[in-house]
């Protein structure tokens, strides 16, 4: 056989090596196997190209969840089951933040989405189109997988790896390895509904998702789907200016402006298949897609100003004096006095002529209403399998679209006064990725206590990142954006006047790009058993990237086990993350009015390796670069109890953030100019991708199970406790990074997390309890980071319960009744900025959206289930 003689050629010779985002090649058969084992005996797929490892036999700490695992999870999201099963997961709510509302990241051990790979049946997923240039301080900039897309009736098991694994996986796993399983069944129907809603009457939440499973041939065919309608909660209070202008007879809305969860409405599909071709081969194709309306508001706009009393910037301080809140608009000038120009050429308008205001439109001020539709698109080919030989082989095709498209309502462009449209398209986000993988493996008897475990391949991927033209009405500047005014008396004045959408100007000529990279990528994986106690794995990859070169790096891990009941283990690697055509092509020019400006300036963010940047002292995007420790013991004594303690340490080096704005003077636009910059008169501020900052984060990770079956039922208990601490150690740029930035991503994630949990059978009844346990984290409003600034502030530690009781009818018919947050507990209050007659902040928020308790309260639910 051709490709047998190939294969058994490039063993010998260890040079075939890649990663192809493939975690093994493991047969479905293998997987669907270790789907139906549980706890420290399921077999893992992920950390290891062995196929005989299981989950406490792991060198590395790695957490299997099951079905079961799954289907006692109050809620069906995959973000909340993944806070709940794993505590060093993190998520924020992102409330009113632009596309991040939308697609909200995640972190993993106090790093931030793209330090995080997500796998798909061991294959990689493509990213989220979003950049999240308006995400909170530890995820700003970062572009990772939107976990939103995989509906969980979809999922036979996920695998969990708390450890750097570049050297095996390539970029992005650094953080850790989220593997997401299909389920693989050839039968069977299930049909899943539930309803639910908070506390306060809000929120509500409509889910209908099902499976089914179908012989195809000799093989399976898979199918999930889920419809999610998913109401607005909100949290929001009166603004302070509402009262005052009630007063005077405007209709402000109550409250003015909603923060909590965007209203959406998702419809996704999952398949996943295999078909046996002979007695050890297979081919396989999974794919995905995913369609999601969403909306958001924005904040309220007056359409007059008011007068009220100041807030105090912390307990305990005065309240400043009455505070005027000025319009939210300025007024439009329409009648040009003939012949008169100003010193730059252009018209003189007349303070007496006609005008335009905003509140024509909107007597009542406005909230600019933000949509979003994103629209999510994978599929994977391939053949695997086993030669005469004995080696295996994985060869696969994959391709992945995320398309997000954005609208505004209720809203204009200022500077276009009467002519404006109220309504734009301000234009798409677009990430595609192609991957070719090709992986191989054997086990070679070499004198060891288990054979000698050989696993190379070869990986290209192609990744495009495209930013669509939106309407021009939405970009623009038009001829109001600065007006030169005349009074009566020949006395002048300049006003000026939004430029672009109000709330979020659409994507310009400048803003639109298409750009693309390739990489090519080899990896090299051996592992086995030295002694029958004693277990080595060593792993090595070589990856190059069209845009910045080449990168090695490597991993050692090792397991011994000291007796039937005690182990340790332990590794070392390096890792990296290569810069997302995203954040290497993001270009954008947005025109406002910083810091009171009286004129508009021009904000450019360029790319690294432009004119511009290059004059501000660019330098070109590097990876970042990571050294991670990890060390732990195993202790399975038996009697249905496991326990594992692993300490991790990871230094990650050119870290990635947007810069601080360089200011642009006259000097600097004409040599811009000179050096061939067209638009260099009109800059006033350049912003642009950076390598500025080091991190350590280390932590420790728990996790306790034990199963017990006795005359009272099943009883399943297990806890999972994170410490961890992120510090900047070093401000290499730190224009990149101010104090705020790094003290909050020292501050927002809570040191200690932990989740207790008790599921219960017996018979036709089940109960599910859980205890989350978040701790203190800490807010940093300025600079001035100082504990007694009065701009910090400590929120506390807090404890929130969940239960769900259910019943099943005739082993076909479930139906269940639960509560998320069961005793109503809220996050404490941010107390910064407070207005004595809202108790608020002058927009209206109460609580601190990195708070790792939600502020939505408590929530109740109901659900049912149909299996055939």
């Amino acid at each position: 056989m051709k490709f047998d003689r190939i294969a058994a050629v490039s063993l010998s010779a260890l040079a075939i090596a890649s990663l192809g985002d493939a975690a093994s090649a493991q047969t479905t058969s293998a997987t669907a196997a270790a789907d139906e084992r549980a706890g420290g005996d399921a077999i893992i797929v992920t950390g290891t190209r062995r196929t005989d490892r299981t989950v406490t036999e792991s060198a590395v700490p790695v957490d299997v969840f099951t079905t079961q695992d799954l289907a006692t999870q109050p809620s069906p999201s995959l973000q909340t089951i993944l806070k709940n099963l794993v505590p060093s997961f993190n998520q924020q709510r992102n409330a009113g933040a632009d596309g991040s509302a939308f697609v909200r990241p995640p972190t993993l051990r106090g790093l931030p989405p793209d330090q995080i790979l997500v796998l798909i049946n061991g294959k990689r997923m493509h990213r989220s189109a979003l950049v999240q240039v308006a995400g909170d301080s530890l995820s700003a900039g970062s572009q990772g997988a939107d976990l939103s897309q995989i509906p969980s009736v979809s999922l036979g098991r996920i695998e969990v790896l708390r450890d750097g694994a570049a050297a095996q996986y390539g970029s992005d796993a650094i953080a850790g390895v989220i593997n997401l399983g299909l389920r693989t069944n050839d039968s069977g129907y299930e049909l899943n509904a539930r309803y639910g809603q908070t506390y306060r009457g809000d929120g509500k939440d409509i889910q209908v998702s099902g499976n089914a499973g179908f012989k195809l041939g000799e093989g399976f065919i898979n199918i999930s789907g889920e419809f999610v309608d998913q109401g607005l909660f909100d949290r929001a209070v009166d603004r302070p200016d509402s009262a005052a202008l009630r007063a005077l007879g405007v209709d402000v809305p109550s409250p003015p402006t909603r923060y909590g969860q965007p209203e959406s409405t998702t419809y996704r599909f999952v398949i996943n298949s295999a078909v046996p071709v002979g007695d050890k081969d297979e081919v396989y194709f999974f794919g995905n897609y995913g369609y999601a309306d969403q909306e958001v508001d924005f904040n309220y706009r007056r359409p007059i100003a008011v007068t009220v009393p100041g807030a105090s910037p912390a307990p305990g301080q005065p309240f400043a004096p009455s505070q005027t809140f000025g319009r939210s608009h300025s007024t439009i000038y329409l009648d040009t006095i003939p012949g008169l120009f100003n010193a730059q050429g252009r018209p003189v308008y007349s303070a007496t002529g006609a005008t335009f205001e905003r509140s024509s439109l909107y007597p009542e001020g406005y909230v600019p209403l933000f949509l979003s539709t994103n629209e999510d698109v994978a599929g994977v080919i391939g053949y695997r399998g086993e030669t005469e030989s004995g080696i295996r082989f994985d060869v696969s095709a994959a391709s992945g679209r995320n398309r997000i498209r954005y609208n505004m309502t209720s809203t204009l462009n200022p500077s276009l006064g009467p002519t404006s449209p109220t309504e734009f398209y301000l234009g798409t986000l677009e990430q595609r990725e192609t991957n070719l993988n090709l992986d191989v493996s054997k086990p070679v008897e070499v004198g060891f206590a288990s054979p000698l475990n050989i696993a190379a391949g070869l990986e290209f991927r192609r990744e495009s990142y495209v930013v669509g033209l939106g309407d021009e009405a939405s970009w623009t500047a038009g001829p109001y954006a600065v007006q030169t005014v005349q009074r009566a008396d020949g006395t002048r004045f300049q006003t000026t006047a939004g430029i672009g959408a109000d709330g979020f100007p659409g994507y310009g000529p400048s803003s639109v790009t298409d750009t693309s990279r390739n990489s090519y990528s080899a990896y090299l994986d051996l592992e086995a058993d030295i002694v029958e106690s004693f277990t080595l794995g060593v792993a090595a990859r070589y990856d190059n990237f069209s845009d910045f070169g080449g990168t090695f790096n490597g991993k050692v891990s090792a397991r011994w086990a000291v007796n039937d009941a005690f182990a340790l283990r332990g590794a070392g690697s390096t890792g990296f993350r290569a810069p997302t055509p995203g954040q290497a092509a993001t270009a954008n020019v947005q025109t406002g009015f910083p810091n009171n400006s009286p004129v508009p300036v021009a904000t450019a963010t360029v790319t690294p390796g432009s004119t511009t940047a290059l004059y501000f002292g660019s330098e070109p995007l590097k990876p970042e670069k990571s050294v991670s420790f990890s060390g732990g013991v195993v202790v399975t004594p038996g009697g249905g109890f496991n326990l594992t303690v692993d300490y991790y340490n990871i230094t990650v080096r050119d870290r990635i953030s947007i810069t601080s704005p360089f200011v642009v003077t006259a000097g600097d636009q004409a040599a811009l100019f000179a050096q061939g910059v067209s638009n260099a008169f009109d800059l006033g501020q350049v912003t642009y991708y950076t390598n500025g900052f080091k991190t350590r984060t280390q932590g420790v990770d728990a996790v306790a199970s034990h199963r017990a079956s006795t005359d009272f039922g099943t009883f399943n208990t297990s806890l999972a406790i994170n410490y961890n601490q992120t510090r900047v150690i070093e401000r290499t740029r730190p224009e990149a990074i101010n104090l705020q930035r790094a003290a909050n991503i020292e501050g927002l994630t809570p040191k200690f997390r932990g989740v207790l949990a008790e599921t219960w059978n017996l018979g036709m009844f089940d109960a599910t309890g859980r205890v989350n346990y978040f701790g203190t984290i800490t807010s940093y409003n300025s600079n001035d980071v100082s504990a007694t600034a009065f701009t910090t502030q400590k929120f506390g530690a807090d404890v929130s319960f969940d239960l769900e009781v259910g019943i099943t009818f005739a082993e076909r018919f479930r139906v269940a009744a639960g509560g998320e947050n069961l005793f109503n507990r809220y996050p404490d209050r941010d107390l910064r900025n407070i207005y004595a007659q809202t108790g608020a902040s002058a927009a209206g928020r109460l609580y601190n959206d990195a708070s790792p308790l939600s502020y939505m309260g408590g929530f109740w639910y109901v659900r049912g289930q149909v299996k055939f």
